[in-house]
């Protein structure tokens, strides 16, 4: 005879681990329709079946509600199946993530070494609220498809300012996120490895500024934009973190600034601000740095406010805008251009790779290999040997 029953059970963490127990069948109220209350709740929840000698598993269902109806249809279709008759299993495909329930849920199960939680938590939150204010939102994680996607992609090029490279592997944790929460098979998510590969096999573009660029562009800046650019260029940080930068972050006696995980208040809220890789450090100001720094009005607990005291979420647009203004390539211009600047320019200056390496926040030589190569291939064409030797 075919085995009929259905159990449920639910996942669970206990002491930071994750673990399942069988869950009680609850019964009705006597005398009446529906549940006791109690157990009607949320969870995770996943039922039980066999289909011959092999045991099966259903996705999440998110309450014991949703959990004990879908028990009943599949039972229902397991009944059917064993009275020989053909009928589509209703359960099938009747469970649907919401996009924050499928990240919720990947993160709650998400483990690494180093970095690899906060990249993901990170980067899946960015396209969880990009995904929210997007012309073209989508609601569940299975409507996640190939040109929403690219559409995040062009959003962190032209909106947040990353390379391709960085938007490139953003995309790829969606896609691992979008996979795990639907079981996939490989090759079976929204995007492939191979649509990025032009990006992901080559090196990264180190883009410089020459001198007579960098003084025309401070010199068509007004106000705290020249004490922004100025740290920008001469303390190669990150543009978020100039833009998080706070007051207290600031040692004016030591002449150092201190990147590290921290709450900031933004107006009537407060988020949590964790560098990029947990790339914590100390990094050295320049005394004409930190003499326009002590200049600077203290209107907010941020350095660099917008006029209401919030996080300015515009340095990308500004660097632009500024670049325009004093008659520059615009397209050249961009946040992460300043600080390869900066890598270059520490480089000459006598900076060994292993002090550029802990003064930019990178994990290892490999990053700041690139900023050298530049270098070199910068100073070549300027040593004037390029065209020296030839008949």
């Amino acid at each position: 005879m075919a085995n009929l029953k259905v159990s449920i059970v639910e996942r669970y963490k206990e002491d930071g681990k994750w673990a399942t127990k069988s869950v009680p069948i609850p019964k009705q109220r006597p005398g009446a329709k529906g549940l006791y209350s109690k157990d009607d709740r949320d969870g995770k929840f996943l039922l039980v079946w066999r289909e011959g000698s092999t045991k099966k598993y259903s996705e999440y269902i998110t309450t014991m509600r949703d959990a004990l109806r879908a028990k009943t249809q599949k039972e229902q279709y397991l009944r059917s199946l064993a009275q020989g008759l053909k009928v589509e299993d209703p359960t099938s495909g009747k469970v649907r993530l919401t996009i924050a329930d499928a990240i919720d849920g990947f993160l709650s199960e998400l483990t690494g070494h180093g970095t690899t939680v906060a990249q993901y938590t990170r980067n899946l939150r960015q396209f969880q609220k990009w995904n929210a204010e997007s012309r073209t939102k989508k609601t569940y994680a299975d409507q996640i498809d190939h040109a929403h996607i690219f559409a995040f992609k062009r959003w962190l090029e032209s909106e947040i300012g990353n390379d391709p490279f960085t938007a490139v592997w953003k995309c790829q944790r969606v896609n691992k996120m979008i996979k795990g929460v639907l079981h996939l098979k490989p090759g079976e998510g929204p995007v492939k490895k191979s649509d990025f590969s032009e990006i992901l096999n080559r090196k990264p573009t180190v883009t410089t500024y020459r001198k007579d660029e960098r003084d025309a562009f401070l010199a068509a800046c007004e106000g705290r934009s020249l004490a922004v650019w100025t740290l920008a260029l001469k303390c190669g940080l990150r543009s978020r973190e100039i833009a998080t930068l706070e007051w207290t972050d600031i040692d004016s006696t030591t002449h150092i600034i201190n990147i590290r995980k921290k709450l900031v208040k933004d107006g009537n809220r407060t988020i949590e601000f964790v560098p990029k890789k947990w790339s914590l450090r100390k990094v050295a100001i320049p005394t004409d740095v930190m003499a326009m720094l002590e200049k600077l009005p203290h209107i907010s607990n941020i350095v660099f406010p917008t006029n209401t005291g919030r996080i300015d979420q515009k340095l990308w647009e500004q660097c632009k805008t500024i670049a325009a203004k004093a008659g520059l390539d615009a397209d050249k211009f961009m946040p992460k251009n300043f600080r390869s600047t900066y890598a270059t320019n520490r480089l000459r200056s006598g900076y060994t790779l292993a002090d550029l390496r802990d003064q930019m926040g990178h994990r290892d030589m490999h990053s700041v290999e690139h900023y050298a190569e530049a270098m070199r291939s910068e100073d070549l064409v300027r040593s004037g040997n390029v065209d020296d030797g030839w008949d």
